[in-house]
């Protein structure tokens, strides 16, 4: 037993009934609920399917049906018919095949037919289960030649137990249906659009498209002048739904994909069997496939690129400033940013975190000693707690900044400076303070005195340059007043 029908009663051949519930490592559903009575043998009336040791050996088992007329096990049980739907077809032999429909507004769940075949050599059953009509509680019936619709309570939270329901069509009837969405967002998983041609919707062999989560194509496109889309939603919390654009574009296309930003197109045709080229202007990165194909079946063979600024830069002044991109305005989706801060030999270099705030464990910027991406990491940084100073081990510095496709942070500001190996780094004069000495060679001293009415808030009054662990540097940390 799988699936959302109910089956019939059981009964046991013997006095013990044994039940074996097995999950896979996806989705939650609600379960099961079952009554047991036990009863003598002869109380029970035959209800429901139960195998029974057939006379004829030509038959190895036959089943008993609700009317207790033993079938022949070359006959499928009858399926019922779905309630809020019809049947369309009374063979039950094998190889035999129904077929299902639903009355108006409500929608199909399952297969639109069935067919009645061989199990286990031994009896015939279906190959799926009747399905099941639901009730539409949203959607609406749409006409070309293009036109913009939402999910229930764009761009807030759509209903949970939602079954909406749309079916666009083309005015012309040589034409065929494209979308595009503006935005997508459903919890992945658990809420599902469902895309397909023409207009018997439900129907699983003309499904295009099952969408979740919040990745989508640049485009679908129809084989036929109809396109449906049924969103199914879950009891639990949901997200913000979709926008979607529609319109109506000539048969055997695939539509005009765009190009991406930055980036420079090499084609124009949008029909079968077309190819598009595709790359960015100078300084700017390709990510994803160079060329796509217009597929026979009206669909693109991938997303078109993104052309990214790669963001690569040394940094040889002997101080300076690193902005993560468009700082602060947010830096972004899909980055990968290198900047090597190289100084002359036998000299360290000083990391000040001005500002930083980054998307919390999925943007990240990591600091290496050295000028490879095997240098030892000095430190990976993530979220928006603003990090202590950085000292190099050695003269080059490498830092990497990774942004995954989704939200971003404002970024962050950090200042360099270099020094010698015999003494620390320029700590700076505190905001709030003044300061006392501006010698930081080894074994000098520098004092922070607060202004009026301001305290310590970090460090002892005075720090000293020294030698720890074989390490020039000073004594404690930057004093701070607030």
């Amino acid at each position: 037993l799988s699936g959302m029908n109910i089956p019939p009663p059981v009964i046991s051949n013997k006095n013990w009934l044994r039940l074996h519930f097995v999950t896979d490592s996806n989705h939650r559903y609600r379960g099961f609920s079952a009554h047991y009575q036990v009863k003598k043998a002869i109380d029970f009336k035959s209800r429901g399917f139960k195998l029974f040791p057939g006379k004829d050996n030509s038959n190895k088992f036959s089943i008993l049906n609700e009317g207790g007329i033993k079938q022949a096990s070359n006959l499928c049980p009858d399926p019922g018919e779905p309630e809020n739907g019809k049947r369309i077809g009374s063979d039950f032999s094998l190889g035999a095949t129904v077929q299902f429909s639903c009355d108006e507004d409500y929608v199909l769940q399952g297969s639109k037919s069935i067919t009645c075949q061989r199990i286990a050599e031994v009896f015939a059953a279906w190959s799926d289960h009747r399905p099941v009509c639901k009730v539409k509680t949203c959607g609406s019936s749409l006409q070309g030649p293009g036109g913009t619709f939402t999910s229930p309570n764009f761009p807030f939270q759509y209903d949970s137990n939602a079954q909406c329901v749309w079916v666009i069509t083309a005015i012309n009837t040589n034409k065929v249906i494209q979308i595009n969405f503006e935005e997508f967002d459903l919890e992945i998983g658990y809420d599902t659009l469902t895309i397909g041609d023409g207009g018997e919707v439900g129907d699983p062999k003309t499904v295009l498209q099952v969408l979740t989560g919040s990745f989508v194509p640049d485009l679908i496109v129809s084989m036929s002048n109809q396109m449906w889309l049924h969103l199914q939603t879950d009891e639990s919390v949901g997200s913000i739904g979709f926008k979607v654009n529609y319109k109506e574009i000539e048969k055997e296309s695939c539509g005009d994909p765009g190009t991406p930003l930055y980036g420079i197109r090499e084609g124009d045709g949008f029909s079968n069997r077309d190819v598009l080229r595709f790359e960015c202007q100078f300084g700017f990165e390709l990510i994803g496939e160079k060329s796509i194909v217009c597929q026979e079946n009206n669909q693109w063979s991938a997303n078109i690129p993104i052309c990214i600024f790669p963001c690569l830069s040394n940094f040889t002044a002997p101080m300076g400033t690193v902005l993560s991109p468009d700082y602060p305005e947010g830096y972004g989706n899909n980055l990968n940013c290198i900047w090597t801060i190289i100084s002359d030999p036998g000299s360290r270099i000083h990391l000040s975190f001005n500002d930083f705030d980054l998307e919390s464990q999925f943007d990240f910027l990591a600091v290496k000693d050295g000028d490879s991406p095997d240098s030892p990491i000095i430190g990976t940084f993530t979220g928006a707690e603003v990090p202590s100073h950085l000292t190099s081990n050695g003269h080059i510095l490498r830092l990497e900044f990774q942004a995954d496709h989704s939200m971003s942070g404002r970024g962050f500001n950090i200042t360099y400076n270099t020094f010698g190996h015999n003494e620390c780094p320029d700590p700076g004069v505190p905001i709030n303070a003044r300061r006392f000495g501006d010698n930081f060679q080894l074994g000098s001293s520098i004092s922070v005195i607060c202004e009026e009415g301001f305290i310590k808030t970090q460090g002892t009054e005075t720090i000293t340059c020294m030698l720890m662990d074989g390490k020039v540097m000073w004594s404690g940390p930057i004093p701070k007043c607030g």
